[in-house]
């Protein structure tokens, strides 16, 4: 019997200190250097313009000036003297940033004046992010982010080799995953497995990456206001000012739909055995990687607008995407727009519950009333909900929680049981009047409300016992978190 290979080690696991990629200062400054150069270029710039097109020198730019007054050997000096103090300190910051990783966590130490450490510990990574910005691709460096649970507690590695970060990422996965190589023992071969290339689960194809933003809620909002605002302020003797106004609203809301538009179109999800991975961006690049168990909640939801086209937007919540990231949620949809099988085949992977549940998955997106015993709002709920109020209902699974809502926009909120950190039952005046409640499982914060509403009274007492028993059990013997521990921890 053959021995399967074991996959190759980086450099970088051996819990010594390692430096970051020799460019990293210049990609750090980089805005500041495209400063320097623009106002370099708006100094000299009828100069140039006089050389390329032979007009003549009227004088009055720094050279001219520094020329009269017999400065160019100081000048040349200072200038010489800045370019050496700005590469030595590019130099020492360099040499003073270095990282290490070993079994336990990711160290990052920087600094010069001011000496910083992070730490990340591998059983709290959420999630490992390689970027990289334009100039980094020209010079084949990339930035490495591990998302960790807590407040403003991810950690970067700026910047490393291309082939670098990739080991990296694939080690600290691997270590994330609770799966150790034993003394005197060979590796196994679920070791190598984890090193496998993935399967394609979602792609976002041209048409569909601009077809989803031309019929996005902004564009509506935009064209309502051309169409409907502005005629009616020329005709009430406004026009000017409100053309005014508007311009800005409007280059500010293109630049915003031009830039997803850029994200969507190398937009892909592939499925790995340690976890799926995101890939997007059309100019600077990012990678993501979001390991097993992960998912704290997951919200599925349709636009009116997207509804003839069978498109869906799956966002979810997890610990190291808290409120106050660098992107904006709305910027770091899991799957900013996916067909129906695509989510059908999405799904499984992030809540392994729904696997096999495909009908009741369905049942949650498009279904009305109590088909897949879905419980549903009572009658009486009506008036808080005249139109939604049959597709309002929550259904519970071995593992997890589902909550379905919306009529104009249909949204399925999963909520997986050993994720949950506790629970409330509220209920305000016009609920007790029409005597429903709202049962809210919490989570960690994020773009999905978990709120489970409309549900009749004695049912949501009931549902609140059954969510409090049931998440105490699940987060005792859950360990999706720890999916590749060979010998799982008590």
């Amino acid at each position: 019997m053959t021995t399967p290979a074991a996959p190759p080690r980086s450099r970088y696991v051996d819990g010594l200190w390692h430096r970051l990629h020799p460019a990293t200062p210049l990609l750090r400054g980089g805005i500041g250097l495209v400063a320097v150069l623009l106002y370099v270029a708006s100094t000299f710039r009828e100069r140039l313009v006089g050389l390329l097109f032979g007009l003549p020198d009227v004088g009055g730019d720094p050279v001219d000036e520094i020329g009269r007054h017999h400065l160019v050997g100081p000048a040349t000096l200072i200038v010489l003297a800045v370019l050496l103090i700005g590469v030595g300190l590019f130099w020492l910051s360099w040499r003073t940033s270095e990282f290490r990783i070993d079994g336990s966590a990711v160290t990052v130490k920087y600094g010069v004046l001011l000496r910083r450490t992070r730490t990340a510990q591998l059983d709290r990574v959420q999630g490992v992010t390689i970027a990289r910005p334009l100039l980094a691709r020209i010079l084949g460096a990339a930035r490495v982010e591990l998302d960790v649970a807590g407040q403003n507690a991810n950690v970067r590695l700026e910047y490393l080799a291309n082939a670098a970060a990739e080991d990296l990422r694939r080690d600290v996965l691997l270590l994330a995953s609770g799966r150790r190589e034993r003394e005197g023992e060979p590796p196994t071969a679920e070791v190598a497995v984890l090193t496998e290339t993935g399967t394609p689960v979602l792609t976002v194809t041209p048409g569909r990456a601009i077809g989803s933003v031309l019929l996005s809620e902004t564009v509506v909002v935009l064209v309502v206001l051309a169409a409907v605002v502005l005629p009616v302020s020329v005709a009430l003797g406004a026009g000017v000012p409100a053309t005014a106004s508007f311009v800005p609203l409007m280059i500010g809301s293109i630049t915003v739909l031009v830039r997803r538009i850029g994200r969507n179109l190398r937009f892909a999800v592939v499925s790995t055995p340690d976890g799926v991975r995101i890939a997007s961006g059309l100019v600077s690049t990012s990678t993501e990687a979001l390991p097993p168990g992960r998912v704290h909640a997951l919200r599925i939801e349709q636009p009116l607008l997207w509804r003839p086209a069978g498109w869906w937007r799956v966002s979810v919540n997890r610990a190291g995407h808290a409120a106050g990231r660098r992107n904006a949620e709305a910027e770091r949809s899991l799957a900013p727009v996916a067909t129906t099988a695509e989510v059908l085949a999405l799904l499984p992977l992030l809540v392994p519950d729904l696997g096999d549940r495909r009908e009741l998955v369905l049942a949650g997106l498009v279904g009305r009333g109590d088909g897949e015993d879905f419980t549903t709002a009572p009658k009486r709920a009506r008036w808080l909900r005249p139109l939604a109020w049959r597709r309002t209902g929550f259904r519970m699974t071995d593992a997890s929680v589902l909550a379905r809502s919306g009529w104009l926009h249909r949204e399925l909120v999963v909520v997986p049981d050993a994720r949950m950190q506790s629970v409330s039952l509220r209920q305000g005046p016009l609920q007790r009047l029409l005597r429903v409640a709202t049962v809210h499982p919490h989570v960690v914060t994020g773009p999905v409300n978990t709120r489970l509403g409309l549900i009749d009274v004695d049912r949501a007492e009931q549902l609140f016992t059954e969510l409090a028993l049931v998440g105490v059990g699940a987060r005792r013997t859950d360990v999706s978190h720890r999916w590749g521990d060979v010998e799982p921890r008590p």
